[in-house]
């Protein structure tokens, strides 16, 4: 089975530019706006007057549309098209957005974020599938790292913009109507992308199975049974630190949301070294060493999360300024680690699979993300939080424990890196 090439989809050049720069703004917007809700969530829990489980709820509301629609838009993105999926989706969801400036209470909110992680959903898998397919395959990690280094400009983009004019332009709900609306424009552009064609051997058209035959095809690839119980570990301190880290800082230290937003857009900014190098560094070190993308995954998330309880360190001493000028440094250092991981799992779980089944690979590691990480990560945190009394230390506490997870992910990833390259040659020969 292969991907037709003809001359309305290339490998290189410039419709695969426009794919890559299409989905890499769209993958910013889709961060934007799911984490502009970190920035906004204290001002915006007073408001509604939420409890920090309630908060959290709003949070775990998003990646439960993911998980719920995941599997089936991924799917839909494999066997109709990727182009339309990802046009579709990016409206949907940014519809949505603009929606949650409009809430009045918990429930609309939840409904409001549910309905744009249900908009996200598609996203993942087209973009991802899309990309790695118009780049060879030894250039398949570094341009998965440059879209997935706009997961770090959208983070920016969300806590530092959204921060800003929630503090200074009507508050907590203008961000969501600003940010909805380059969703919608970028979603029409991407209908004009290019999408590929798949073949069998002898050029006749690919007969596509059901989403249950397809799943079960993939989850008998050892790569991606260790390679999706990592990542919902990762998923565990990754979403988790980002959606709680500026309500920690505004309370340890009583600054405004639009602070914390600067704060927060400093570290992911220095972050962006990390996407960057992390796809480079996965290129090269599966040509050197056996399963070398997973190891690096592996040494990075667990380098990160021993990071994250550095930067506790100052939850529990505010007043010691050498602490707090410490952890200061051990944010973006954090912010980079975390970051490196993403890339090199992303190439791995698209060289283990057969073309057809690109999208609905991704689809299930982000259904994995969320379902084994991000639907409870942060619900856990507020109600750790809670449970230790709320405040800072509380908050801090809750945190600290999501850092556990990392390591898991880091033994689970190890593990992964066993299986890579048997499971890639089965591909080449077809055997898969």
């Amino acid at each position: 089975m292969n991907i037709q090439q003809t001359d309305k989809f290339t490998l290189g050049g410039q419709r695969a530019a426009y794919v890559l720069i299409i989905c890499s703004l769209l993958r910013a917007i889709s961060y934007a706006d799911w984490q502009v809700m970190s920035v906004v969530m204290q001002p915006m829990k007073v408001d509604l007057g939420l409890t920090d489980a309630q908060a959290g709820l709003a949070g775990s509301a998003f990646f439960l549309g993911i998980i719920v629609f995941t599997l089936p838009v991924a799917h839909l993105v494999d066997v109709w098209s990727r182009t339309k999926m990802i046009g579709l989706m990016a409206v949907f969801w940014s519809v949505f957005t603009l929606g949650t400036g409009f809430i009045g209470g918990l429930a609309s909110l939840v409904l409001m974020r549910l309905g744009v992680g249900v908009g996200e959903a598609g996203f993942g898998p087209g973009g991802t599938a899309l990309v790695s397919a118009s780049y060879p395959k030894a250039k398949q990690g570094q341009k998965l790292g440059i879209f997935n280094l706009f997961i770090t400009v959208g983070v920016i983009v969300g806590v530092v913009a959204g921060g800003y004019l929630s503090a200074n332009h009507g508050g907590w709900r203008t961000p969501f109507l600003v940010f909805g609306i380059p969703g919608i424009i970028l979603g029409i552009l991407a209908f004009f992308m290019q999408d590929y064609r798949l073949v069998e051997a002898d050029g006749s058209a690919v007969v596509h199975q059901s989403l249950v035959a397809n799943l079960k095809q993939l989850l008998k690839i050892p790569t991606l049974r260790w390679l999706y119980l990592g990542l919902g570990m990762y998923a565990v301190l990754q979403i988790s630190v980002g959606t709680w880290l500026p309500s920690l800082l505004i309370r340890a230290y009583g600054i405004k949301e639009d602070k914390a937003g600067l704060v927060m857009g400093v570290v992911t900014l220095i972050g962006l070294a990390g996407p960057i190098l992390g796809g480079i560094l996965s290129d090269k070190w599966q040509q050197k060493y056996a399963g070398g993308r997973m190891r690096l995954a592996a040494i990075t998330i667990a380098i990160a999360a021993v990071f994250v309880w550095l930067v506790l360190l100052a939850a529990f001493d505010l007043d010691n300024k050498s602490l707090m000028y410490f952890c200061a440094v051990m944010m973006p250092l954090h912010s980079i680690f975390v970051g490196m991981a993403l890339p090199a799992v992303a190439a791995t779980s698209q060289e283990v699979v057969p073309a057809k089944l690109k999208g609905l690979s991704w689809g299930a590691a982000t259904m994995a993300l969320y379902l084994l990480g991000g639907a409870w990560g942060p619900l856990m945190v507020g109600a750790m939080s809670d449970r230790f009394g709320g405040g800072y230390e509380g908050l801090a506490i809750g945190l600290a424990i999501s850092a556990v997870f990392g390591l898991i992910a880091a033994w689970a990833w190890f593990i992964t890196a066993r299986y890579v390259d048997a499971d890639a040659k089965a591909v080449e020969r077809g055997t898969v």
